[in-house]
């Protein structure tokens, strides 16, 4: 009866040594094994990223359109390079529409030009920067075009209500939207929990399981 007793014991361990060699890596609760690394996941979705490269061309050719125009006024107001003096100059007069043209003009240019790129994990503030100063650079062409082609007043509000307008739309939106399609991601990468996969309580291991078991 003691070698059986042994024999029982020994089979016992040896079935413990093998489970614990077969035992998978630890997985998070549910039973879900851990997400791999999708190729691709930091990219936008490729009908995304198409879509803003289609709507920042037609809105380039928007721009151009508008710089070129040549607009007939019969007065003017002089060259502007004081910083927020029209503007000043507006609310005084009670135009809240007219101020409002310029960040309207240039703020798709701090959604499309995210999109367009087609980083989805990356920083705010670093995404922020990029959005604000290709839209400076792109409303400072814009005024520049305007007063040369166009016959139209350097104003350098139009410039920074436009830098503004962009950076304003892209916090609004920018930010939000990508971390939306991260938790898309997350949710579609996620594999379903296996039914038939037992969650093992605090302190208990497959082997001992088994020993429990073999004793009755």
């Amino acid at each position: 009866m003691q070698r059986d007793g042994t024999g029982v014991r020994e089979a016992r361990d040896r079935v413990r040594i093998e489970d614990r060699r077969r035992a998978p890596a630890a997985t998070p609760p549910g039973g879900a094994p851990p997400l791999p690394d999708v190729p691709g996941a930091d990219a936008l979705p490729a009908p995304l990223r198409s879509a803003g490269l289609i709507l920042l061309a037609l809105y380039f050719c928007l721009l151009g359109w508008l710089a070129l125009r040549q607009v007939p006024t019969a007065w003017a107001y002089d060259t502007n390079l004081t910083p927020f003096a029209s503007v000043h100059r507006i609310l005084a007069t009670g135009g809240l529409r007219q101020l409002l043209a310029a960040p309207a003009l240039t703020a798709p240019l701090g959604v499309l030009l995210p999109v367009a790129g087609g980083r989805l994990r990356t920083a705010w503030f670093p995404s922020f920067l990029h959005a604000v100063g290709s839209s400076a650079m792109i409303a400072t062409a814009f005024e520049v075009l305007r007063t040369g082609l166009a016959g139209q007043v350097l104003n350098v509000d139009d410039i920074l209500l436009g830098v503004i307008g962009a950076g304003l739309a892209h916090l609004l939106l920018v930010p939000a939207g990508r971390a939306a399609l991260r938790a898309r991601q997350v949710l579609r990468a996620t594999p379903e929990p296996n039914p038939e996969i037992r969650i093992a309580r605090p302190g208990e291991t497959p082997g001992s399981r088994i020993g429990i078991r073999a004793d009755a």
